[in-house]
């Protein structure tokens, strides 16, 4: 009769990689309950640099677990997700016990505001890569996070809602507070040409540009052969069939060009 593998002699480093490969809730909730190796592997902090809290709902509290992975993280966290859930009260827990943080991604966290994403970015001098998606901030959130943040080289940003009017805010304090971008994603944002305009001549490093659906662009003259010129990855809405086609210059991953 063939014997059951013993998968507690696997090597560390493979027990290593196959706890890290699962989803941070069920580490939480699961792996470190199996065994006392498993339990002792995810005490490491290394086990802990990437956290990605990505759910609807798991009829937890997700902020308390979100809270002890941090906790876990014991500051060497350099890569944390949420989505779904959230506050400035969290926001705030992971900017004070992170400092090493790199990226920072925040989708659909309807909790959360400008003004508290602009306090907990104070302490995140190391970020390279924000993404924020559904919450609502102003040019002075992103004065503090550019003024703060000075590596910063990834910016994505999604509005919660958006008015039928022009408005350049955004995109003159980014060209202003953010030169150092590499790529830049403003999806579904007022500006006109004389934002877009404002940010490749402010943002110099430029090689990723997404501007889909901002409809108050026109890119059928010359500001539209300068993007094409200038930026390597350039997304954009078609202005010709705007409603119907979408037509997308797509070469590659921005995560190539850092």
């Amino acid at each position: 009769m063939k014997k059951s593998p013993n998968w507690l002699a696997m090597p560390h480093d493979v027990m290593v990689d196959i706890i890290q490969r699962l989803p941070t809730l069920e580490i939480l909730n699961s792996a470190r309950k199996v065994c006392r190796t498993w339990q002792r592997i995810c005490k490491d902090p290394a086990m802990w640099k990437v956290i990605h809290m990505n759910t609807l709902y798991d009829g937890e509290d997700l902020e308390i677990l979100t809270k002890h992975a941090v906790n876990l993280s014991c500051g060497e966290l350099i890569d944390i997700s949420i989505e779904y859930f959230g506050s400035n009260d969290l926001l705030s827990y992971i900017a004070l016990r992170s400092s090493n943080l790199k990226c920072l991604s925040l989708t659909n966290c309807f909790h959360m505001t400008g003004s508290g994403l602009s306090r907990a970015v104070r302490k995140l001098a190391r970020l390279e890569k924000l993404h924020i998606s559904l919450i609502d901030i102003n040019e002075e959130d992103i004065e503090v996070i550019g003024k703060n943040c000075s590596q910063l080289k990834s910016f994505d940003m999604s509005k919660p809602f958006r008015g039928r009017f022009k408005c350049d805010y955004h995109a003159f304090a980014i060209a202003c507070y953010m030169p150092q971008l590499i790529h830049l994603k403003l999806f579904d944002n007022e500006m006109t040409n004389d934002g877009l305009e404002a940010i490749l001549y402010g943002c110099p490093h430029l090689q990723s540009l997404d501007v889909r659906m901002c409809d108050n662009l026109d890119l059928g003259g010359n500001l539209g052969k300068l993007c094409m010129e200038r930026i390597k990855d350039f997304k954009h809405s078609s202005t010709q069939n705007r409603g119907f086609d979408v037509q997308i210059y797509d070469y590659a991953d921005v995560d190539d060009f850092y």
